[in-house]
């Protein structure tokens, strides 16, 4: 990409990026998350967590469960991170469409939704806990597909 090019990209994505917080899609300048998060929230009711770094959890549902939201969209990666389940009683786990773990065809997105049980009993391993795109795949747990 010649470099006048690639200024006028980053100048325009940036652009976009500051309507799209002045819009209220973005709190930070973490893109990805803030789009998992929006996402969770409109279709799980939840109120997000004012801080972005709440320990452990991104929101609460009306029932008082917390939850914790990851987005992967990584073309180069096959694993998530899930986080702590002793802190949250479910994790929704968005999958993008230029992840390398969806198992399903076309550009849309997908959630994942497992208690923490779950996540404790099937998704540990040396470093925490963890799914890779095998451990998706066989999850019956999809419930949204966008």
């Amino acid at each position: 990409m010649e470099k006048e090019m690639m200024k006028d990209s980053i100048n325009e994505f940036f652009n976009v990026v500051n309507k799209l917080k002045e819009n209220g899609l973005f709190t930070s300048d973490k893109f990805l998350g803030d789009i998992g998060e929006r996402i969770c929230e409109s279709l799980y009711s939840l109120q997000l967590c004012e801080s972005g770094r709440q320990s452990g959890h991104d929101g609460v549902c009306n029932e008082g469960f917390k939850y914790q939201i990851k987005f992967h969209n990584s073309s180069k990666r096959t694993n998530i991170a899930l986080g702590n389940p002793d802190k949250y009683d479910f994790v929704l786990v968005v999958i993008g469409p230029e992840s390398k773990m969806k198992n399903f065809i076309g550009n849309k997105l997908a959630i994942y939704k497992f208690s923490s049980d779950h996540v404790k009993n099937s998704f540990k391993n040396a470093s925490g806990y963890s799914c890779g795109s095998k451990g998706i795949a066989d999850e019956p747990n999809k419930k949204f597909q966008l």
